[in-house]
């Protein structure tokens, strides 16, 4: 079973949305991103509701302890909230 965290990137502070590196996957195309310091690089991923247009970065939810426990890490020291879905 896989798992992914997200987060909106309007989560994400400023200083750090503005310092991330981007670019597309050779493969899938899909838009990827890496911020300053983040142990995982992470997939855009748009997603238009009713009465809204959300951005939001896909992680893989690691299976490795130590990797998955910097992943969390991060995301706490940042302020920044997430969802892991299975």
């Amino acid at each position: 079973m896989s798992a992914f965290a997200y987060i909106n990137i309007e989560d994400v502070p400023a200083d750090l949305r503005e310092s991330s590196a981007q670019h597309p996957d050779e493969i899938t195309g899909e838009q990827l991103i890496a911020f300053d310091g983040c142990p995982l690089v992470g997939a855009i991923k748009a997603q238009e509701t009713l009465t809204d247009f959300i951005r939001q970065v896909e992680y893989p939810f690691p299976r490795n302890p130590q990797i998955r426990s910097d992943l969390v890490s991060w995301f706490v020291d940042k302020g920044i909230n997430f969802t892991v879905v299975m």
